[in-house]
């Protein structure tokens, strides 16, 4: 299990790399750091420090040393992290060097362990430091962040606070059961515990997995700037997402949504209006992030403007698109009449060798047959992939991992066994189902120390996903 009366370091950068970044934590950070640095550091002072690092005994190099003190640190011990621009050779030559002086090499995810265990953050926000780092999508790392913000543990010590005001008042009517006193009626119990079990399962059926939010499907609306791509987007998501606006390049970044469809979902992203000649590093560096996170998609939204004169910026950008599945619409339909839409469509059609789909955010016209062509485009994607129908009516903006639905699933089906009891006049039973709804609970935020091998077995389970450094 993990030490806390030891100094543990590790190399928490990528390798291989330009820079090296090391940290090292515990009682003989200080000392450690003060045998092998340069410059002076004084006992208690927190900051940044420049000078030279002694790698061994013949070799020093320009370093800069970050130090953190305890109790205020990432650990709640001294921390220390060496950056060094350097080979990792070198690199690795400075490792020995510190291991040699008494310190040990830490294990994955020990850093964050001894936050944890020194009261620093609750295991929620421990596991959304390895979901921080190993996100694989902006959603993913924005329902990360929720967590680490502790937004599950909020929502958790809540319902648990209202758990624990019923079990009270119920085990208080089993100590007074032989005076005249009721400190709660058993319909008002049965009431307050099945609102509670309601809370449980909102959060449970509106969250949705990182494993899930990783997999979706991306699917990209695309096209030149004023192209109406910002305007679709919030159309199909039912929600002002992107930034609409007259003016051309108004989107820079690449803006995502969950889209829930009738049997799939998917991410669905806005990014900045293609063109064929960028204008400036900005626009450079936007469309080379457009064009990247397009040809990483499953499926393309190719959006052209019906109502354009001509369409050669559109005919240039759309070679620039190198989709699986392609769905090109013509946007703002309701700016023509229909014999000239009619005539648009078919030069289109022909320019582009392709069957433009028209549509109108200001009429709706075409927008749920688009979110029907997006729905089957997906369904042909990932037909029979890890065998799932079925899909949450909402997600919700914290992902949860598999260990906390387990705990509220369980918190869930104790809830409702008490519920029966107390219907059934077994209170004792009740009492006895409330208390492991409750411990359920807790466990979603910490696992309860010195009980037994159990417990610390859970801990090593949740840290050993880390990478080590973290």
């Amino acid at each position: 299990m993990y030490e806390l009366d030891d100094t543990i370091v590790a190399i928490s950068s990528p390798i291989p790399g330009q820079r090296a970044i090391i940290r090292i934590t515990g009682p003989d950070t200080i000392d450690t750091c003060r045998q092998i640095f340069s410059a002076p550091i004084p006992k208690e002072r927190n900051g940044l420090f420049t000078g030279f690092i002694a790698v061994d005994s013949e070799l020093q190099v320009e370093a800069k040393l970050y130090l953190s003190l305890g109790p205020y640190s990432y650990t709640g011990d001294d921390v220390a992290e060496i950056h060094i621009d350097t080979n990792p050779a070198v690199t690795e030559v400075l490792m020995s060097n510190l291991l040699s002086k008494g310190l040990r090499m830490a294990g994955p995810g020990e850093l964050t362990a001894r936050a944890y265990l020194n009261g620093k953050m609750d295991l929620t926000q421990a596991e959304a430091v390895n979901e921080v780092v190993v996100s694989s999508n902006k959603l993913q790392l924005a329902a990360s962040e929720k967590l680490l913000a502790g937004r599950l543990g909020q929502t958790t010590s809540r319902i648990r606070s209202e758990l624990m005001d019923c079990l009270s008042l119920i085990e208080a009517g089993l100590d007074f059961s032989g005076e005249d006193i009721e400190f709660i009626s058993s319909p008002e119990a049965a009431e307050r515990l099945t609102k509670i079990k309601n809370e449980l399962q909102r959060l449970l059926c509106g969250s949705v997995s990182y494993e899930e939010v990783a997999d979706l499907p991306a699917v990209g609306i695309a096209g030149a700037p004023n192209a109406g791509k910002s305007s679709l987007l919030n159309k199909l998501l039912g929600k002002e997402r992107s930034i609409v606006s007259e003016l051309r390049k108004t989107t820079r970044d690449v803006l995502t949504g969950v889209l829930t469809l009738a049997h799939s979902r998917c991410v669905l992203f806005d990014c900045a209006g293609l063109t064929a000649e960028p204008d400036g590093i900005l626009d450079e560096l936007a469309q080379q992030a457009a064009i990247e996170a397009l040809r990483n998609s499953s499926v393309v939204v190719f959006c052209v403007d019906a109502a354009k004169a001509d369409w050669y910026e559109d005919i240039s950008i759309f070679t620039l698109v190198e989709p699986q599945l392609l769905i090109p619409v013509a946007t703002k339909s309701d700016l023509l009449s229909e014999k000239i839409l009619a005539k648009q469509l078919g030069q289109l059609n022909e320019l582009f060798s392709a069957d433009f789909l028209p549509t109108s955010v200001e009429t709706e016209s075409g927008i749920e047959l688009l979110r029907e062509t997006i729905d089957r485009k997906i369904v042909e994607l990932t037909v029979g992939r890890e065998g799932r129908s079925e899909v949450p009516e909402q997600i919700s903006t914290v992902a949860l991992t598999m260990r906390h639905k387990q705990a509220v699933t369980g918190a869930i089906e104790n809830v409702s066994e008490s519920i029966n009891e107390m219907k059934a006049g077994n209170d004792e039973v009740a009492v006895m189902m409330l208390r492991a709804a409750y411990q359920e609970l807790c466990d979603i935020e910490s696992a309860t120390l010195g009980l037994g091998r159990a417990d610390e077995q859970i801990l090593e389970r949740i840290f050993s996903r880390f990478c080590i450094g973290k």
